[in-house]
């Protein structure tokens, strides 16, 4: 059986690129808005993941602080899995609903 799902093919991220995203976003948290500095501890983003059926083009990326990211990257893997499950179900057939008691 094959999947539906396909995944976009990820970029590498390089320092130069990843401090392009930053400077980009304003060197800000792309979620509480709170004020990075190049050397605190932050992350490059999807704001759609690649398996929610985002791109690793620089304008679907965003920089999140380290907290923000986490929190950010359960959702992600949550609606991925709910996605999976939905996909999964329409394949799958309807069983016969059995008639209870004597007939």
């Amino acid at each position: 059986m094959t999947s539906s799902f396909t995944h976009a093919t990820r970029r590498s991220m390089t320092p130069l690129r990843a401090l392009r995203i930053f400077e980009a976003c304003g060197g800000k948290c792309a979620k509480c808005s709170r004020k990075l500095k190049a050397s605190d501890s932050w992350d490059v983003d999807h704001v759609t993941a690649l398996c929610n059926g985002g791109t690793d083009e620089d304008s679907n990326l965003q920089v999140l602080c380290d907290w923000c990211h986490g929190d950010k990257t359960a959702d992600d893997v949550a609606q991925a899995a709910k996605g999976k499950r939905m996909a999964a179900k329409a394949f799958v057939p309807k069983r016969f609903k059995q008639k209870r008691g004597w007939r």
